[in-house]
């Protein structure tokens, strides 16, 4: 029987990954090398394959345990996302762990191929930088969603890149400059120190700067830029005075303009500090994709985790006011561990698919990147779910002050409010046309609130970084039991003019629930109605550390005096949820109908034995049977509806 897939370039496998793809056998799982050593062997003797495993980021960071594994693969050539795309290999660990997973991209046609690029040894040759700015001339001249909106802007200060050797800052907004075209970079500060603008060095900056004195990211960003053909960059900590509050504030409500009126973001993508590097994993060798044919197809070879490495997962993108930045900017030029991207509101581009990656507009690096752009919605988009997807990809980022979490997400709500035409209340990181039902987001990792007030408990900006935050879809389109009675704002703006403090008045069908743990075997946690065992579901409590389920609230807030509270009395105090010597409620939200095991959703609530009139959100529940009634109708004829203050 003739293989299903034939390699039209047999000189760049090994033995192992050769049989693999002219296999007769689909979707079974197989061996392929027998260590992580033959894998890295084979890699260096020129394998494309085992090349673009071993340099990736999982190897890098788990070598000694690949090293020692065995491995298995599985040929599928099934379609994937759409026709253009098979599934086609999947090489992992055996029996289980890490995967790479290599899909089958229909070769595009050469009259397509607008640019004529071959892959050089270094990103900053001229080659390369061509590349780039036919990216960004494409993108000016012919993207309608990338275009320039409103009047020309101009940053309170900016680093002129004199030349090579030196870089001044200047103030473009007090002197008489014309239009300025600028880039916004983008990067990782750290723990190493690094110079910054100061107070006391002001106008030491204004007279020039080595290039010498600027750590090793700086200097690849100031290199490319001259390349390109620009002379002047946005650096945050070269164009806020760090040890001014009030300048960072003003300049924290300004990030929005910043980012949206930059030529284009530069984003260091994979260095973890300032002293870092990019492009590590470059190699020539593999920004070149297999091509095979597939019953007479040609197709070309491409590892999944080339966009994981290098966006979806990099360094940068674990950086809350990184998300902000990216997603305000309608260009972004990334400079990855393997080679330079383009995306863009229209396009994602690399050099191992410079005309545009078919799957930029569909398909998995679809569904990646598209939250990472602001754009207007189509049709068919729901804006509490578009809003969640945002929610959820930032809050898997990190902060240094966790008492940022908003701020460092106001240029997003400012921008998505604008596209989507929002002209209700915004809230501590909820929109007031969203709700009740946007209050029923859920944690499904170990999450904890931080020590310091960032918002109220019924927000997920209460939370602390990095957790996973999500959503049900469709939730805001079924019926609901609890009305809205009343948003009470607590407190004065932040710095970026928003309130993060806040009381919610709900009004809805409560029932006061107890804790149950069903044994250490089972390990499984609920709360159910005081003597009916058969109420319960699945619970997901928003705090927990290891295996220790977690609850907190304020310790006697003054509701009268919030703001002076926040600033001098704030405490929130945390306990294990078995310590608790409060009272415990389930708030009723949605019936989603009988197709769903558990049906009910709400939420859980806490109230502390010394605030008779204060409840705090401490999960989300799902219940499978209501107490003492079979539907919602017969809930609504006997019982009634309580109102609850959450803070």
């Amino acid at each position: 029987m003739a293989p299903y897939l034939s390699v039209i370039d047999l000189s760049r496998l090994c033995p192992v990954c050769d049989m693999a793809l002219r296999s007769n056998i689909l979707c079974v799982s197989l061996p392929h090398h027998k260590s992580g050593l033959d894998l890295e062997e084979a890699s260096d003797l020129g394998c494309y394959i085992c090349g673009t495993i071993r340099h990736s980021n999982t190897w890098s960071r788990r070598t000694e345990e690949c090293r020692s594994s065995s491995f298995e693969y599985v040929l599928n050539l099934h379609n994937a996302d759409f026709m253009d795309t098979l599934e086609g290999l999947i090489i992992g660990k055996a029996p289980t762990g890490c995967c790479w997973a290599f899909q089958l991209w229909k070769d595009p046609d050469p009259s397509c191929f607008s640019i004529s690029y071959k892959p050089s040894v270094s990103p900053y040759d001229s080659g390369c930088i061509r590349l780039a700015k036919n990216w960004l001339d494409s993108c000016c001249q012919t993207h309608v969603k990338c275009r320039k909106s409103g009047p020309d802007y101009k940053p309170t200060r900016l680093i002129e890149i004199i030349d090579e050797l030196r870089v001044r800052l200047i103030f473009p907004k007090n002197v008489s400059f014309g239009t300025i075209d600028y880039i916004a970079f983008s990067h990782c500060w750290g723990k190493v120190e690094a110079i910054k603008l100061l107070k006391e060095n002001v106008d030491r900056f204004r007279l020039g700067i080595s290039i010498h004195d600027l750590p090793n990211t700086y200097q690849e960003a100031i290199q490319l830029s001259l390349r390109m053909g620009f002379r002047y960059i946005w650096i945050d900590s070269l164009c806020i005075i760090q040890d001014s509050s009030l300048d960072w504030m003003q300049e924290a409500k300004d990030m929005k303009r910043v980012y949206e009126h930059a030529m284009f973001n530069l984003c260091s993508a994979t260095a973890s500090d300032s002293a870092g590097t990019s492009f590590v994993a470059r190699r020539t060798s593999l920004l070149r994709p297999l091509r095979v044919k597939v019953h007479g197809e040609v197709f070309q070879l491409l590892c999944d985790g080339l966009l994981q490495d290098d966006i979806t997962y990099c360094t940068l993108r674990s950086r809350a006011w990184v998300y902000q930045e990216w997603y305000l900017s309608k260009r972004s030029l990334v400079m990855g561990s393997h080679q330079l991207w383009w995306h863009c509101k229209e396009k994602l581009a690399c050099e191992i698919w410079p005309i545009g990656t078919p799957q930029a507009n569909r398909g998995r690096w679809w569904s990646q990147t598209q939250p990472l752009k602001e754009s207007a919605p189509s049709e068919d988009s729901d804006d509490m779910d578009a809003w969640s997807q945002r929610v959820m990809a930032y809050m898997r980022t990190r902060l240094t002050r966790e008492t940022d979490r908003l701020v460092a997400f106001s240029g997003v709500v400012q921008s998505f409010g604008q596209t989507r035409q929002l002209t209700e209340d915004y809230l501590a990181g909820l929109w007031r046309c969203h709700l009740p039902a946007a209050l029923l987001w859920k944690v499904s990792s170990s999450a904890r609130r931080s020590a310091t007030y960032t918002a109220a408990s019924w927000s997920w900006a209460s939370l602390a970084g990095d957790c996973l935050v999500s959503t049900d879809k469709g939730l805001a389109h079924e019926p609901c039991f609890v009305t809205v009675k009343q948003m009470m704002s607590l407190g004065e703006p932040g710095p970026d003019g928003f309130l993060v403090g806040g009381a919610i008045t709900l009004r809805g069908y409560l029932f006061e629930v107890v804790y149950r743990f069903v044994g250490l075997f089972l390990g499984r946690a609920d709360f159910m109605i005081p003597g009916d065992e058969m109420t319960g579901g699945e619970l997901y409590l928003d705090e927990g550390l290891d295996n220790d389920s977690l609850i907190s609230h304020l310790q006697a807030p003054d509701l009268n005096n919030f703001s002076t509270w926040l600033e001098n009395k704030a405490v929130r105090l945390e306990m294990p949820l078995k310590d608790a010597k409060g009272r415990f409620y389930f708030l009723l939200f949605l019936d989603r109908g009988d197709e769903y095991r558990f049906r009910f959703r709400g939420l859980i609530l806490y109230q502390p034995i010394d605030q008779s009139d204060s409840f705090y959100r401490v999960g989300y529940m799902n219940w499978g049977k209501l107490p003492g009634v079979v539907n919602t109708d017969e809930l609504m004829a006997n019982y009634t509806k309580s109102t609850v203050r959450i803070l």
